[in-house]
């Protein structure tokens, strides 16, 4: 590991102002960066940390929704009562993620811009397509945990487990940077490999994730994330799904349904959603929506397990929501 500076900035207009010099990354939890760098994927001339930013560990209802500071540890997320009450699949995806102690260091800002977890694009030796190079070793290689959806470019999973929550939810990113502030629509954060092999997340140099503003539950309205990973504890999922939908009587409406773990992006299944608009959400309304949700998927040679295993997971997500709305 390189030599590098520690910034400790006070407010995020100086975080973002230190981190205008070339060179330099924001440090949140930690959980991230500092492998990153010890595996020389990022070696920074300068560290800004995040921790006790003015206004970035603020958790509170506001007019726009619930505001979720970005240096909000996932720990407070999943012991939170209003995030429980009121985003159900955030809750639910924060108290799925990892051990209690990395929990207590990993910010929100950090779980949705972590770097993919493929060990091609983690290892030194490997000059994958994702580092520059022209080869996805994924493809012929050991891809047990890879993509089986949009996995003809590159072939990573994006490893956020918030992301499909969030965006269950119909979140904004609030953003900070050298021009100022700007509201990203969780839609509109992902990019993909096809769009720019260098990021996963549309932020620009200097940018900052300062909050996270999340549409909370209203009405006879329920939500959930379902997860499922091959150990209990300090494992990524292997597959996903944040689902959220309305009774309308007995019928669900205004469904979401999103899936992670699966694609180098979180996908929203809006075919799935259809599927389950107008009906009672019952288990052979939620089994057929999630028929919808498989439809595509081009599994490799090690991964097609995830297609089985995706749709009982969509499934066990819209059932637990709808049993949430009728509590409701």
């Amino acid at each position: 590991m390189k030599n590098f500076d520690w910034i400790t900035p006070a407010t995020p207009e100086a975080a973002v102002q230190a981190a205008a010099q070339a060179g330099r990354a924001f440090l949140g939890g930690g959980t991230d960066l500092l492998p990153l760098m010890k595996s020389g994927l990022r070696e920074p001339t300068g560290v800004v940390q995040l921790k006790g930013l003015t206004g970035m560990e603020r958790l509170e209802l506001t007019a726009d929704g619930i505001t979720i500071g970005a240096s909000i540890t996932l720990a407070a997320l999943c012991t939170d009562t209003l995030v429980q009450r009121s985003l159900p699949a955030v809750f639910d995806a924060a108290r799925h993620a990892a051990t209690p102690l990395v929990r207590n260091r990993a910010t929100v800002g950090g779980n949705l811009c972590q770097r993919p977890r493929c060990w091609y694009f983690r290892h030194p030796d490997y000059a994958c397509s994702k580092k520059g190079g022209d080869t996805c070793y994924a493809i012929e290689g050991e891809n047990k945990f890879h993509a089986i959806f949009d996995n003809t470019t590159c072939n990573i999973v994006h490893p956020s487990n918030l992301g499909p929550a969030f965006w269950a939810h119909d979140a904004v990113v609030v953003v900070l940077g050298p021009k100022g502030e700007r509201r990203i629509p969780v839609a509109e954060f992902w990019v993909r490999p096809e769009e720019d092999m260098r990021t996963e997340v549309a932020l620009e140099p200097g940018e900052l994730i300062t909050s996270v503003s999340c549409k909370p539950l209203s009405g006879r309205s329920g939500s959930a994330f379902e997860e499922v990973n091959e150990k209990q504890s300090y494992d990524w999922g292997l597959v996903a799904c944040a689902a959220r939908l309305t009774l309308d009587g007995d019928k669900a409406s205004d469904v979401r349904i999103v899936i992670g773990a699966v694609a180098p992006v979180p996908l929203r299944r809006e075919a799935a959603e259809a599927v389950l608009n107008g009906k009672v959400p019952n288990e052979a309304a939620a089994w057929a929506a999630a028929d919808a949700a498989i439809a595509g998927a081009t599994p490799l040679r090690d991964n097609a397990y995830k297609v089985t295993m995706l749709r009982a997971c969509v499934k066990n997500a819209i059932l637990t929501a709808a049993a949430r709305a009728r509590k409701s």
